[in-house]
C-alpha cells in the first residue's frame, strides 16, 4: 500500500494595498439671511419703550409697541432668517407695553387730582359757623320775644282782645280810700283800656293786673272804672265792648315799677306785658 505524498503548501502572494482616496472636506453651513423684519421690530420696540416712560407721549407709545409686537411675531415666522432680534423685540415690546399701561394710569390719576384741586370748592358751612348762625337766630327770637310794649301801646292777644296801657302815675290817690287796706308804701295808678274782640265775655278784677320790680311781683290793691270811679270787684266785659279801668298797686316808696301785666282770665287767659319806663 502506497502512501500518498503530501501536497506541498502554496503560499498566496500578498495583495498589493490600494491607497485610500483622500476625504472630501464637509461643505460649510449656509449662513442665515439677515432678518430685516426683526430689525424693524426691534427699532419699533426701542422707540416705543422711550415713548412709554415719557408722560406726554405715553398714549402714543401703545400704538408703537403694539406694532413692534406684531412685526416681531411675523419676523419669527420667517424661515431661513435670523430670529434673535425678532425675539428681543417681542420681549421688549410686551414688557414696555405693560409698563406703559401703569404710566398711563398714573398720568390720568394725576390729571384728575389736579383738576379737582383747581376746581372752585363749595364748602359746607362749618359747625362753628352753623352754631354762630343758630345763636344769632335764637338771640333775635329771644330779643323779639322779650320786646314788650310801653305806655300808649296797644297789644292784641291771640284771642283778639286789645289791651292798651294808658298811663302810670306814682303817688296816686284812689277815689275811695276806705276800699283799700292800709298803704304801706306808695300807690301807683295803672290806667288801662281793654276792648273785647273775642267771642266770650272777659272778666276783670284786681287779680287781672300785676306789677313787677325786678323779679318781685306786686298785686293790685283795688280796681276802679276810670270814668265811673266804681270799684270793680269782678266785672265782665262782653264781646265787642270796651272798658277803661285803673288799678292801684302798693309798692315801696321811691321805687318805680318795671313792668305791668294784664291777664284776660285768671286761670287760662292770655297775658300781655308792658314796660313802664
Amino acid at each position: 500500500m502506497t502512501t500518498p505524498e503530501p501536497t506541498p503548501e502554496t503560499t498566496p502572494e500578498p495583495t498589493p494595498e490600494i491607497p485610500a482616496a483622500p476625504a472630501t472636506p464637509a461643505a460649510p453651513a449656509a449662513k442665515k439671511a439677515r432678518n430685516t423684519l426683526g430689525m424693524v421690530a426691534l427699532g419699533l420696540a426701542v422707540f416705543g419703550a422711550l415713548l412709554a416712560v415719557i408722560p406726554a407721549t405715553n398714549g402714543f407709545s401703545w400704538v408703537v409697541l403694539l406694532g413692534a409686537f406684531i412685526v416681531s411675531i411675523v419676523a419669527l415666522t420667517r424661515k431661513g432668517q435670523g430670529k434673535g432680534m425678532a425675539l428681543i423685540a417681542l420681549i421688549v415690546s410686551f414688557l414696555f407695553w405693560i409698563i406703559s399701561i401703569f404710566v398711563g394710569i398714573a398720568v390720568v390719576a394725576t390729571a384728575v387730582n389736579d383738576a379737582i384741586d383747581d376746581a372752585p370748592s363749595v364748602s359746607a358751612p362749618s359747625t362753628s359757623d352753623s352754631a354762630e348762625v343758630e345763636g344769632e337766630v335764637e338771640a333775635a327770637e329771644e330779643e323779639e320775644a322779650n320786646a314788650v310794649a310801653g305806655i300808649g301801646d296797644t297789644v292784641t292777644t291771640d284771642d283778639g282782645a286789645e289791651i292798651t296801657l294808658i298811663s302810670i302815675t306814682p303817688g296816686a290817690t284812689p277815689p275811695n280810700d276806705f276800699l283799700i287796706s292800709e298803704v304801706r308804701g306808695t300807690l301807683v295808678a295803672v290806667s288801662m283800656s281793654m276792648t273785647n274782640g273775642t267771642n266770650e265775655a272777659i272778666s276783670i278784677s284786681e287779680s287781672s293786673i300785676a306789677g313787677f320790680i325786678g323779679d318781685a311781683e306786686y298785686g293790685a290793691s283795688a280796681l276802679y272804672g276810670t270814668e265811673s270811679n266804681e270799684w270793680y270787684i269782678y266785672e265782665e266785659i262782653n264781646p265787642g265792648l270796651a272798658v277803661n279801668f285803673t288799678a292801684y298797686i302798693d309798692v315801696p316808696a321811691d321805687i318805680a315799677l318795671d313792668l305791668v301785666t294784664f291777664k284776660t282770665n285768671i286761670f287760662f287767659g292770655d297775658s300781655v306785658t308792658f314796660a313802664t319806663k
